[in-house]
């Protein structure tokens, strides 16, 4: 870290246009996105850095927060505490359904999955609401962890009617769900879908390689072929440490953009 400091430091000096902390924000921020500096390096202490660039603790804090707003950085506290450069997250546009395996083929990421649980039979209450079968009806229940170069950070529970997919656990579950279910003429076409924070059990954190207790984004998704049939009922368990979700919105149709309001 010292030569970026003290070789290709931010130009703070005069008023400028954007404020000193605007500045050095953007200067970290670049200095990690060039991967000047890699996941896992520790940055100086405010006090150096503070020292370095001349400017008050104050200033610089107000750099670290945004950056670590951004998932840039981790800040954590104790003896062996500091500011360290976080893993890149993986970004999930959920505008489409394109399943996991083609979000991370459009990145240049290798997905995989393990298959950890792969059963037939009765489902819950809740499941067959979700997917409007009725009682006595079957569906085939998939328990995946899906990784990303290796790491896994998303825990994928899947629900299929078992009349619509006949023998789908005989497939090859390792790779894309939504090709093995296209082959069945019956892949997603519309979803609904709810997101919220939860906290990994223990189960879970020994699946995704995190702390019991850490935070996950639960994506709960009921998905429908082009009729309108409920073909998929799913849990996706996102580590919240490497997963960012994209979503993109507009002004409703009867609001004119200029007179919307947030």
């Amino acid at each position: 870290m010292d030569d970026p400091l003290l070789v290709d430091r931010p130009d703070l000096s005069g008023v400028g246009d954007l404020p000193a902390h605007t500045r050095i924000g953007s200067w970290l921020e670049q200095l990690i996105v060039s991967h000047t500096l890699a996941p896992g390096d520790k940055l100086p202490s405010e006090v150096e850095i503070s020292n370095a660039l001349g400017v008050s603790r104050m200033t610089l804090r107000q750099a670290l927060a945004s950056i670590e707003a951004k998932g840039l950085i981790d800040r954590r506290r104790g003896r062996f505490g500091g500011n360290f450069v976080a893993a890149p997250r993986f970004e999930f546009d959920h505008a489409s359904l394109p399943g996991f395996t083609e979000q991370m083929r459009r990145i240049h990421v290798e997905a995989g999955a393990e298959v950890l649980r792969a059963t037939t039979g009765h489902p819950t209450s809740e499941v067959r609401q979700r997917l409007r079968l009725a009682r006595g009806d079957q569906v085939h229940e998939i328990l995946r962890a899906r990784s990303a170069n290796g790491e896994p950070i998303v825990l994928e529970e899947a629900y299929l009617p078992a009349a619509i997919f006949p023998g789908l656990l005989a497939a090859n579950l390792t790779g894309s769900l939504y090709m093995v279910m296209r082959s069945y003429e019956a892949p997603p076409f519309s979803a609904d879908e709810e997101i919220e924070a939860k906290r990994a059990t223990p189960e879970q954190a020994g699946l995704l390689g995190i702390e019991a207790g850490s935070p996950l984004l639960l994506i709960t998704r009921t998905s429908f072929s082009e009729s309108g049939i409920a073909v998929e009922f799913s849990r996706d368990y996102h580590r919240s440490d490497r997963a960012r979700i994209r979503i993109k919105s507009r002004a409703d149709g009867g609001t004119p953009a200029r007179d919307a309001t947030r």
